[in-house]
């Protein structure tokens, strides 16, 4: 898929507004455990301050294309300030 393709389908981890305004949450409360929807994997990203929540995650069909995601953060955090993503699977486990 291309790195565009991923466009207005972040969404934000908390209702913190200057994640909208800044991309970017100071909010350091820890997230608890992650899952993905069912048969899905999630994408979360982090910011390099923030490591105990992500700024933001989307939710992808396949292994292959969460770690493409992951992989290629750069081109993929469509405009999000942030520096590392990881993966979850739906009952929590970190995939590499």
């Amino acid at each position: 898929m291309a790195p565009s393709a991923y466009l207005g389908r972040w969404r934000r981890w908390s209702d913190d507004p200057l994640i909208g305004a800044a991309g970017v949450s100071f909010e350091r409360a820890p997230s608890g455990a992650i899952r993905a929807a069912p048969r899905h994997f999630r994408v979360c990203a982090y910011h390099i301050d923030t490591p105990e929540r992500p700024v933001c995650w989307l939710d992808v069909a396949s292994r292959d294309e969460a770690a493409f995601v992951r992989d290629h953060l750069g081109e993929t955090a469509a405009g999000w300030n942030v520096d590392v993503a990881a993966v979850f699977d739906e009952s929590g486990g970190p995939i590499d």
